[in-house]
C-alpha cells in the first residue's frame, strides 16, 4: 500500500476527548497571544519523537515551532477558530539570561 492516500469520512471518525484534537481541526486557526496580539495561523502539526510541536505562520517571516503543550498553548477555541499562546520568553525577545557564555568545543 506504498504512495497510496487512504480517505476516512469526517463522521466515522471518532469523537476526541476533551484537550484532544484533530489535526486538520487545528491547521488554519488564528493564533494569538495571551494578551490578544495575533502571531499569525496554525500552520502544522508535526512529531519528531518527542511530543507534538505547533507552526505557526506569522503574516511574514519565518514560522515559528513552539510545543503544542497545555502550558504554551492553553486555550483551544475551536469554535472561535482560534489557539492562545503563551510564548516563551526567549520567543517575545528579552535578553537572554546572564549566565557562563558556551563554549567553542572545536
Amino acid at each position: 500500500m506504498n504512495g497510496i492516500e487512504l480517505y476516512v469520512p469526517r463522521e466515522r471518525l471518532p469523537e476526541t476527548d476533551d484537550d484532544e484534537y484533530y489535526h486538520a481541526d487545528l491547521i488554519g486557526l488564528a493564533a494569538v497571544t495571551t494578551g490578544d496580539q495575533p502571531l499569525g495561523k496554525v500552520l502544522a502539526i508535526h512529531n519528531f519523537g518527542a511530543g507534538d510541536i505547533i507552526e505557526i505562520a506569522p503574516p511574514q517571516g519565518a514560522t515559528m515551532m513552539l510545543p503544542f503543550t497545555n502550558a504554551v498553548v492553553p486555550t483551544v477555541d475551536l469554535a472561535g477558530g482560534r489557539v492562545v499562546v503563551e510564548l516563551p520568553e526567549e520567543i517575545e525577545g528579552e535578553e537572554p539570561s546572564q549566565g557562563r557564555p558556551r563554549e567553542n568545543t572545536e
